[in-house]
């Protein structure tokens, strides 16, 4: 019965040690889950809030674009007063009054395309600005989604090697009784104590490694990381890596960006040769000027329009033209080695989820036959078929399978958002959070408290 119990006590202890990886540890109620850490952390990002800041900057660009053919009105107003020494007057001062003032209406008639070019590459520019933003903002995401599989993957390793410090502390204990009756060496002792320290010594590294990723989180969402609920590996990836490519470019930001870009570029030549073509502009003005103690008085009404066009073309505006093809030339570039960046990208990532995955299948079975091989270990022990050394050897291997599924586990899921946004789609959206997808056209900008003047001040 003795013997029996023993076995029996040895199974128990497996279960302990490492029912956490096994098993799975029971989640709180009050869970926060990676939606809710994904949330915190896009309301916090400053580099999200600069990036809308910049974007609607870039906005300006186009009604900056469309003055090119916008009515324009000056109004010139002035008052003097002379005073001329005369010696044919009593005093030998003589005062004269003089007030005048012009209003002067402007507009271009004719530019040859030019203001509606500046307006395109205005749009296009905005594209670009809208690309971007929504390229720091995946960066964004990963970075949160990271955080929070970081802290979860620290916590069960800590867990793990706790669990594991336990068992070596009762397996110790259970030697040096050993020793005592004769059924143990010195040694067995000695390989305990050795194990248990090199426990010790990895438990230290573990809880500074969980320490600081749970600063990360903090820093990244402004929490404390509570419960954290592991999400589940996103839904509809796709089955090759040909129609991830396709995905990702027709979907990928950077290359967005960089088409947007090259249209940019592209417009450069046309708005210089543009600018080198007549212009026609409509003037009409009125002015008035009033003087005391003189028949100067008059006011006047007219209506100019004005034909101009480059006589000659200077060096610096051929230069400027090839420096406007070259560009574009540049661009068209970017754009092909862009979308072979995102190719690269995606393969990889594609191989490395599904890499992962066959390594959990492994990994999962390795863990399933250390626990046997640790569980029938003990009970031979127990008989003197083996040492107290191969129980050791089996349970340092169970405990290392635990760690490395758990690990793989973690890894599995890291890619698969990775390969997510390889493709250009982690959007708040990919996490029910629609709300949190700025409609960066929606974002009001300064010019609705401005609409008819410039700003006094700009200070909020």
């Amino acid at each position: 019965m003795g013997r029996c119990h023993e076995i029996l006590c040895g199974r128990i202890l497996f279960a302990v040690a490492f029912g956490l990886v096994i098993v799975g540890a029971p989640l709180s109620l009050a869970a926060e889950t990676l939606r809710d850490t994904i949330a915190a952390g896009l309301d916090k990002s400053d580099i999200l809030a600069g990036e809308r800041q910049r974007f609607i900057a870039s906005r300006q660009a186009i009604g900056q674009a469309k003055s090119g053919k916008e009515l324009t009105g000056t109004i010139t107003m002035s008052d003097s007063e002379l005073l001329r020494d005369s010696s044919s007057i009593s005093g030998g001062f003589k005062k004269r009054y003089s007030r005048s003032g012009s209003l002067v209406f402007s507009k271009t008639l004719v530019d040859f395309g030019e203001t509606d070019l500046k307006v395109d590459a205005a749009r296009y520019s905005v594209d670009a600005a809208r690309a971007t933003y929504i390229s720091i903002e995946q960066n964004v995401i990963m970075a949160l989604i990271t955080a929070h599989l970081d802290v979860i993957t620290a916590r069960e390793e800590a867990s793990i090697r706790k669990s594991n410090i336990a068992r070596l502390i009762a397996q110790r204990d259970a030697a040096e009784i050993r020793l005592a009756n004769g059924s143990a060496t010195p040694s067995d002792v000695a390989e305990t104590n050795a194990r248990l320290a090199r426990a010790y010594s990895d438990d230290v590294l573990t809880d500074s490694t969980l320490i600081d990723a749970e600063e990360t989180y903090l820093s990244l969402t402004g929490l404390s990381a509570g419960e954290l609920v592991t999400p589940l590996v996103p839904a509809e990836l796709p089955p090759t890596i040909t129609a991830a490519e396709e995905k990702a470019e027709q979907n990928h930001p950077e290359i967005l960006s960089a088409i947007a870009a090259e249209k940019v570029a592209r417009l450069q030549f046309p708005i210089l040769q543009s600018s080198v073509k007549p212009t026609v502009k409509l003037s009409l003005s009125a002015s008035s000027l009033d003087q005391t103690a003189t028949n100067a008085d008059k006011e006047e009404l007219s209506a100019t329009l004005t034909f101009s066009t480059p006589f000659l073309v200077t060096n610096a505006t051929r230069s400027m033209a090839r420096e406007a093809l070259s560009s574009h030339n540049q661009s068209k570039f970017t754009v092909t080695e862009q979308k072979r960046k995102t190719r690269l990208a995606v393969r990889t990532a594609f191989r490395a989820f599904h890499a992962s995955q066959g390594q959990l299948d492994a990994v999962m079975s390795e863990n399933s036959a250390a626990q046997l091989l640790a569980e029938n270990a003990a009970i031979e022990v127990e008989f003197g078929v083996k040492t107290l050394l191969d129980q050791m050897d089996a349970e340092q291997s169970l405990f290392d399978a635990s760690l490395r599924m758990m690990q793989t586990k973690q890894a599995v899921l890291l890619n698969a958002f990775k390969l997510v946004q390889a493709m250009g789609s982690l959007s708040p959206d990919l996490f029910d959070l629609t709300e949190k997808n700025n409609n960066l056209d929606l974002i009001p900008d300064p010019s609705s408290r401005y609409p008819y003047m410039l700003p006094i001040s700009v200070g909020e």
